[in-house]
C-alpha cells in the first residue's frame, strides 16, 4: 500500500504564532487564505469555492407558523467569498474550539427546488428553479475539534461546524409556484414582503447545511496538515 504523501503548509498561507497577537493574526492570514482557495486546491482536494457547488440542500421547519419541507438541488453558490470578510477570532486551542464573526455583502444560491407545506396557514407547493439571495449577512462560525495522531504527528479534525446567520435582506424568488403563474407571482411577492418572518423559521436549517459543507472542506485542510504547521507555537 502506497504510504500517504505529507502534505506542508503552502508557502502562500500565512502563519500564526500562539501568543498575544494570535487572534488578531488569523484574521488577516484567513482572509488571505480565503482568497487563494478561492479557485480550489488540487493538492488539498478543496473544490472551488466559488461558483461553490453543492448537491443538494434540504431545509426543514416543523412548527408553527411554518411548516415547510424545501429541497435545493444542484446548487451554485455565488459571491460569497468575494464579498466576505473575517473580523474577530476567539480561539482556545486547548479546547481545539475555535470561533470568528464574519460579515458577507451577498450569498446567492441558484438551483432547483422541490417544496411543499404551509407558512402562515398559506399552503404552498412547487418545483422549478430557486433564488435566494442573503444580503449584508453577519456569520458566526464556532469550529469545535478534536486531535488526532498519525505517523507520530499531532493533527485536529472538525468535529463540528456550526454556522449562525444574521441577515440584512434576504430575497426569494420560486418558479412555477402551484403550477400557477399568477399565483406563483402573488406567493414570491407574499415571501419577500415577509422574508424576515419565513427566513427566521428557515436559517437554521440552511445553516446546518452550510455547516457541514464547511466542515468537509475545513477537514480536507486539517486532516492533512499538522496542527503545529497552521497554528505555529
Amino acid at each position: 500500500m502506497q504510504k500517504e504523501r505529507k502534505l506542508k503548509n503552502p508557502e502562500a498561507f500565512d502563519k500564526c504564532k500562539r501568543d498575544s497577537n494570535f487572534d488578531k493574526c488569523l484574521v488577516d492570514a484567513v482572509n488571505k487564505a480565503i482568497q487563494i482557495l478561492k479557485p480550489g486546491n488540487k493538492e488539498f482536494e478543496v473544490p472551488a469555492l466559488e461558483p461553490l457547488h453543492v448537491k443538494s440542500l434540504v431545509i426543514d421547519a416543523g412548527t408553527a407558523p411554518i411548516n415547510l419541507r424545501q429541497t435545493l438541488k444542484n446548487v451554485m453558490v455565488t459571491d460569497m467569498i468575494s464579498t466576505s470578510k473575517i473580523q474577530r477570532y476567539r480561539t482556545d486551542l486547548d479546547k481545539y474550539l475555535i470561533i470568528c464573526d464574519s460579515f458577507t455583502g451577498r450569498i446567492q444560491m441558484l438551483g432547483d427546488y422541490e417544496m411543499s407545506g404551509r407558512i402562515l396557514l398559506l399552503p404552498i407547493t412547487g418545483n422549478g428553479r430557486a433564488n435566494i439571495t442573503l444580503v449584508n449577512t453577519k456569520i458566526e462560525h464556532r469550529l469545535i475539534g478534536e486531535p488526532f495522531e498519525k505517523d507520530g504527528v499531532q493533527y485536529m479534525r472538525l468535529k463540528e461546524y456550526r454556522v449562525s446567520f444574521d441577515p440584512k435582506r434576504v430575497y426569494m424568488h420560486f418558479e412555477n409556484l402551484f403550477n400557477d403563474a399568477t399565483l406563483s407571482q402573488t406567493m414570491n411577492r407574499f415571501l419577500n414582503d415577509n422574508w424576515e418572518t419565513v427566513f427566521n423559521e428557515l436559517k437554521v436549517g440552511y445553516a446546518k447545511s452550510f455547516g457541514r459543507i464547511f466542515r468537509e472542506i475545513s477537514n480536507r485542510l486539517f486532516e492533512k496538515i499538522p496542527m503545529d504547521s497552521i497554528f505555529l507555537r
